[in-house]
């Protein structure tokens, strides 16, 4: 083979790869199936009446019924001596809408339901990303907008919760609540 031609076919292996990456990159609803297993770790929030932040420890289990598109996470929030909650929350990925459905549960309070847009903010591989989901609701009894950013590096998961009122400038965003899990071993 002619030095030309296998510089041409070393450069097009070169390619190859790239453009099936990029072809192949998965979706958002796939980079959260990740996420099935068992975590550990805490919840952080501001307190609206003090504006002081506290956080609690949380160990948190999420499954998938296997129809890869459903997600079940039960979480067990530790809110100190004989205080447990669970909250429950079952979501179900629309990947042609590019929006999550999810129901959340918690005994003596309403389940809350939600629809959120969900974008990849950033890929590197399946252990590596950013996802972004928006909705508009409510904070603290008033419209807002809501945007949390979930971000997975390796084996951790931080879940950052912002709100803003509806319409506000990007400079509006207030921290609500931060999620932040480690993968357990077991």
């Amino acid at each position: 083979m002619s030095l030309r031609l296998l510089l041409i076919a070393l450069a097009g292996s070169l390619l190859i790869p790239c453009v099936t990456h990029a072809q192949t990159a998965p979706s958002p609803t796939e980079l959260r199936l990740g996420l099935v297993g068992r975590w550990t770790g805490s919840l952080g929030y501001r307190d609206y009446q003090s504006d002081a932040r506290f956080e609690i420890p949380v160990t948190t289990t999420i499954t998938t019924p296997g129809d890869r598109a459903t997600l079940i996470r039960q979480s067990l929030f530790d809110d100190g001596p004989d205080k447990p909650v669970w909250i429950t929350t079952v979501s179900l990925d629309d990947r042609a809408a590019g929006t999550v459905a999810a129901a959340s549960f918690r005994s003596g309070n309403t389940p809350e339901l939600v629809t959120e847009a969900v974008r990849m903010a950033a890929f590197a591989d399946a252990a590596h990303w950013t996802l972004i989901y928006t909705r508009t609701g409510e904070d603290n009894d008033a419209p807002a907008e809501i945007r949390i950013t979930e971000t997975r590096t390796g084996d951790t998961v931080l879940e950052v919760k912002e709100v803003r009122a509806v319409g506000a400038g990007d400079d509006a965003w207030r921290f609500r609540n931060q999620t932040r899990l480690t993968r357990r071993g077991d």
